[in-house]
């Protein structure tokens, strides 16, 4: 079988194209294009609702209809899925490489085309693919996600608006407008409020069978559908700086006895006890802070594993 990787993916627009002028703070739309992902196309649970729930061998996500969100769901058995869609209940299929080696064999090709580090046994960049299967008259409320999307229209069409994010840059965590708590690493990171509402200009995206759509980290979006619709989406988590920076850190600080030691006495109600561990503390953080110049980025990124 022929690789199919980043390059197919996004075929006609070229890598550096891509790279250039979209990732991975740009939305990108790519019309049908014919005889493309011929392979995926051609997947016998790809065909139809009733194959894709027959493949399945763990439970589906069916949302909730009193709150348009992904998240806002239950899990069923492959079995109850089919009557949950009969009553608008847009069906997500989770976890999608371990259902098929095909598409297993893609979402690894387009993370290591895409150069997302992985840091090995603790994968700093979490690749999933997930296929959305909406009932008509359906949608997702306002959001953006944390991670990056690359969704293939299947089966239908799907109509997606978006907006670039213009509250928080790079955010960590996702967001759904009218939800009643805000993530409280996100209030951190926003510099002004979140919006609830898409302007009437915003960018309008028609997905139809063969489309590909690349939805940015952070990047507001929504969708409607007026007729059922069936996608195959490919999702990457974001490592930041900051991940690459703690994990490769704390591999070099785990070779020391004085950073292996416990961690003894900053919580409970003996303040003496207390004092003397935030003491210890600083005097290792000033120890580090001394040390840290003569230690080189490359080190560090050898010393954790991601280069």
């Amino acid at each position: 079988m022929k690789k199919i990787g980043l390059a197919e993916l996004l075929a006609p627009v070229t890598l550096p194209e891509f790279f250039n002028s979209h990732w991975p703070v740009e939305p990108l739309f790519i019309p049908a294009t014919p005889g493309k992902l011929q392979d995926i196309f051609a997947l016998e649970q790809m065909q139809d609702l009733k194959n894709l729930i027959s493949a399945r061998q763990r439970k589906v996500r069916a949302c909730l209809p009193d709150f348009d969100d992904e998240y806002s769901s239950i899990h069923l058995e492959p079995g109850d899925a089919l009557k949950a869609y009969r009553n608008n209940m847009t069906l997500v299929f989770d976890s999608m490489q371990s259902q098929d080696s095909t598409i297993a064999d893609m979402l690894g090709n387009v993370r290591a085309d895409l150069g997302l580090v992985t840091g090995g046994e603790n994968d700093l960049c979490k690749a999933r693919s997930i296929a959305y299967a909406t009932p008509a008259g359906c949608g997702t409320r306002l959001h953006f996600d944390a991670n990056a999307n690359f969704i293939i229209q299947i089966k239908g069409t799907k109509t997606w608006r978006l907006a670039p994010n213009e509250s928080v840059e790079f955010p960590t965590e996702r967001f759904t407008t009218g939800s009643e708590e805000m993530p409280a690493a996100l209030e951190k990171q926003c510099h002004a409020h979140l919006i609830d509402a898409l302007d009437e200009d915003s960018m309008k995206v028609v997905m139809k069978p063969g489309c590909v759509l690349f939805v940015p980290r952070g990047y507001w979006h929504e969708t409607t559908t007026e007729e059922e619709s069936l996608s195959l989406n490919f999702t990457f988590s974001q490592p930041t700086w900051a991940d690459v920076f703690t994990k490769s850190l704390q591999e070099v600080l785990l070779r020391s006895p004085e950073w292996r030691e416990l961690a003894d006495g900053l919580e409970g109600t003996d303040q003496e006890r207390k004092e003397a561990a935030i003491a210890r503390f600083e005097f290792l953080l000033k120890s580090l802070a001394t040390e840290l110049p003569e230690i080189s980025g490359r080190l560090l990124l050898q010393e954790g594993g991601l280069i």
